[in-house]
């Protein structure tokens, strides 16, 4: 489970992500929650370099890189939080 804290139009705003038997659940303030389902449902492509993955609810690293787009403003963060893979030294040019 990770939280996130940020801001969105200047308003704080928190959303937490958990999976509970493979199935990812969000709660949070409103605002964030709406953003954030919207490009859940869109299927956005979200990751970080050369790591791309459709969002996907059930995929913490993916929701952590939505949650991020949405935010203007990362305020602070908690819990644990998911971590991209070492992309290997050479691969990006």
């Amino acid at each position: 489970m990770f939280w996130i804290k940020g801001r969105i139009d200047e308003i704080e705003q928190k959303i937490c992500y958990e999976v509970s038997f493979g199935h990812g659940l969000l709660t949070g303030d409103e605002g964030i929650l709406f953003l954030v389902n919207m490009e859940l449902d869109k299927k956005t492509i979200v990751g970080p370099i050369g790591q791309y993955v459709e969002a996907n609810i059930d995929d913490p690293l993916s929701v952590l890189f939505v949650i991020r787009d949405c935010f203007d403003e990362i305020v602070d963060v908690g819990g644990e939080i998911p971590e991209a893979d070492t992309v290997p030294e050479g691969c990006i040019s």
